[in-house]
């Protein structure tokens, strides 16, 4: 018998090893790449849901002022938080909401989201 002194059998130990550590790195990379573009898909999906829940009301208090000048009222503005407290207003906002999540594939799930544009006369103090 001949002692074991070469090192052929060790050098492919070692390559199925690193073959082995290769793999396990392409999964977990592969996984955090699905977990980073799902989050990033849900992120604007609800952006769009904002904006569409805020287009709604837009629309909501538009059609208020101009219902309020076509009665010749003398407010030059429709009362915002009138508007905004109104069932149906806030039924047309969530539905447009959900309208606008289930057309991007994603769900409401309560999660907070913001619009993707800012507008900081909606947030006065």
């Amino acid at each position: 018998m001949v002692p074991i002194r070469d090192e052929r059998g060790q050098a492919l130990v070692i390559v199925v090893l690193v073959l082995g550590i290769a793999a396990v790195a392409l999964v977990g990379l592969r996984a955090a790449q699905e977990r980073i573009v799902t989050a990033a898909r849900e992120q604007r999906a609800g952006e769009a849901a904002v904006e569409a829940a805020a287009a709604s009301l837009a629309d909501a208090y538009v059609a208020d002022a101009a219902a309020a000048r076509a009665r010749g009222s003398p407010r030059s503005t429709a009362d915002v938080w009138r508007v905004v407290a109104d069932p149906r207003v806030i039924e047309a906002a969530r539905s447009a909401a959900a309208d606008a999540a289930r057309a991007n594939l994603a769900g409401l799930r309560g999660s907070p989201h913001r619009a993707a544009f800012a507008a900081p006369e909606c947030s006065r103090p």
